[in-house]
């Protein structure tokens, strides 16, 4: 163990030439090398760590140098033998620094042996939990400690924005459940589904793990599924993006969050559930075969008489707002092009800068108003021809 004792020394005295050579090797390797320290606090996440190259950690440990980190050993917990000539120490450990309170903690140590060096560290807190034996259970329950956070300061559901695609987030975890992250509850029922089936995307850029958790923003308690079911751990993984699907329990109208927890980060993926189905929100779009093979996804109320409907296809992602028609003129702005193809109805838009496609249009029926904006589309994602096909199904069910 006196590697392993050398090592703590190195980190709480910053001693860098000393840990260069503990864990640098000029010998090429494939093994897995993880370096993690999960903080439990929200507000300290700036004090943790996840990367996969020694280089990473020695650039952590030379700027926690400036509050002092400091590493104890409190109990040796566990000796586990990996390889002929490695082996696991897991203990506790006393994480001090000047901006932090003195904590225990939970660390795994892989050595290798033969070399004297040393291959991985990991440092979580668990709580009461049983010591876990992998390091990937370690890591999902330093994240599990992590507080959930509520939602506070608005009255409505503060959905996340669109990011991409049909996924919402603000990053580095996305959720694939629509640009205007809305569910109608009705459909679902309709379609007997027990859950929401959804994926999930980890940006290229975030390489470690990931733990999600969903409740509701009024309760701060956990919602199972089916299964019983309420955490989903996403393993560190080089595979850039990482996807994965879930079934997520929303029996009921409201608002929900699915919170993401890495190392270092903590975001909020938010959603409604709507009691209302898309047809009786939007029934001039229900039964109709739309251009460019595009999809109604949701459909919410955005105001005592608008709704708003989201949209997507291979080629294109687009919002649509319906409110009451014969309201005055509309208008785009100066950029604006007009026909009057329809039954005399006007109806304008304007083009994409680069493509040329019309990117935002309205029409007005004389009952319904349509504002559409395109969020999304490639060179060749629709046409003009397009949007007068779309406007003409959707005034002939007037």
């Amino acid at each position: 163990m006196e590697s392993l004792q050398t090592f703590l020394w190195a980190v709480s005295r910053t001693d860098l030439p000393l840990l260069r050579q503990l864990i640098l090797t000029s010998e090429a390797t494939t093994m897995r090398r993880w370096f993690a320290v999960i903080p439990r606090e929200p507000d300290r996440l700036a004090t943790g760590l996840f990367a996969e190259r020694p280089e990473a950690f020695l650039d952590w440990v030379e700027q926690r140098a400036l509050q002092r980190e400091r590493w104890s050993i409190l109990e040796f917990l566990r000796f586990q033998p990996e390889e002929t000539d490695r082996v696991r120490v897991t203990a506790a450990l006393l994480r001090e620094a000047d901006d932090l309170l003195a904590k225990p903690m939970v660390t795994m140590i892989e050595l290798d042996c033969q070399r004297g060096t040393v291959i991985s560290v990991i440092v979580g807190a668990i709580g009461g939990q049983d010591v876990p034996e992998r390091a990937e259970d370690l890591l999902a329950s330093a994240l599990s400690q992590r507080p959930l956070r509520g939602i506070e300061g608005s009255p409505n559901c503060p959905r996340s924005p669109w990011a991409f695609g049909t996924a919402v987030g603000e990053g580095p975890v996305y959720l694939e459940i629509g640009p205007d992250a809305v569910v109608n509850l009705g459909d679902l029922v309709a379609s007997e589904q027990a859950e929401l089936r959804v994926p999930v995307i980890v940006a290229a850029s975030e390489r470690g793990p990931v733990l999600l958790r969903l409740f509701r923003a009024t309760d701060l308690s956990l919602i199972p599924s089916v299964g019983e079911r309420s955490v989903w751990f996403i393993e560190p993984d080089a595979a850039t993006p990482r996807r994965i699907v879930l079934d997520l329990p929303v029996d009921a109208p409201g608002c929900y969050v699915l919170q993401a927890d890495g190392p270092t980060w903590q975001t909020q993926l938010v959603f409604e559930v709507v009691p209302e189905t898309i047809e009786f929100l939007a029934p001039t779009l229900a039964g109709v075969t739309l251009p460019v093979q595009l999809q109604v996804l949701s459909a919410v109320r955005d105001g005592p008489e608008s709704v708003r409907v989201s949209l997507a296809g291979p080629t294109l992602v687009a919002r649509m707002q319906i409110s009451l028609g014969g309201l005055g003129t509309p208008y785009l702005g100066p950029a604006t092009h007009c026909t009057q193809e329809l039954d005399s109805i006007e109806l304008c838009w304007t083009p994409h800068p680069v493509w040329g496609w019309p990117q935002a249009a309205v029409w007005d029926d004389g009952i319904r108003r349509y504002q559409l904006a395109i969020l999304a589309g490639g060179r060749d994602a629709w046409s003009e021809r397009d949007l007068l096909h779309l406007a003409t199904l959707l005034i002939d069910k007037r």
